[in-house]
């Protein structure tokens, strides 16, 4: 468990702890539905199962969730972190980023990490800004990565 920092966000946006239901609740942006044709529900229990407790946030704008994130321990200093955007996340990107930059930063600090990474999607531009604003930097390609069949960029960020 990391310790959850005071964020300041504009009104009516929030970073809260996940709950199941937020999977329910996000409207997922075109991209996703789009790249996860066919899969999307076995996509969504996969990302449920895989999230951890105490480490999953959920990034709210005016009710609605617009964005969930979370962190995983790999092994001693190393961790992955994941995104699954949604409508709106553009409109509050901004909120959106100065807290997960403080909840990384805390991530880093409380699990003493010396690499963070993250994989992106070649075709997803708004989760490659969004890890780029996050301080990664581009490592590797991987190829035929994604259960779309995608080359993903594999990010991190080193401390």
């Amino acid at each position: 468990m990391i310790t959850f920092p005071d964020v300041k966000l504009s009104k009516g946006q929030h970073i809260v702890p996940y709950r199941p239901e937020h999977l329910l609740d996000l409207d997922l942006r075109d991209y996703e539905k789009d790249n996860y044709k066919g899969h999307i529900e076995e996509y969504l229990e996969y990302v449920h199962l895989n999230t951890v407790e105490g480490l999953t946030w959920s990034g709210i704008g005016y009710g609605k969730v617009i964005v969930i994130f979370g962190f995983r321990p790999m092994w001693r200093a190393v961790g992955e972190v994941w995104l699954l955007p949604g409508h709106g996340i553009e409109r509050h990107a901004i909120s959106v980023l100065r807290g997960a930059r403080k909840i990384l930063s805390n991530v880093i600090h409380d699990f003493e990490l010396k690499r963070l990474q993250i994989a992106v999607s070649t075709r997803n531009d708004t989760a490659y800004r969004f890890a780029k604003s996050l301080y990664f930097e581009e490592e590797a390609v991987m190829s035929n990565y994604g259960p779309e069949g995608a080359d993903y960029k594999l990010m991190v960020r080193l401390s």
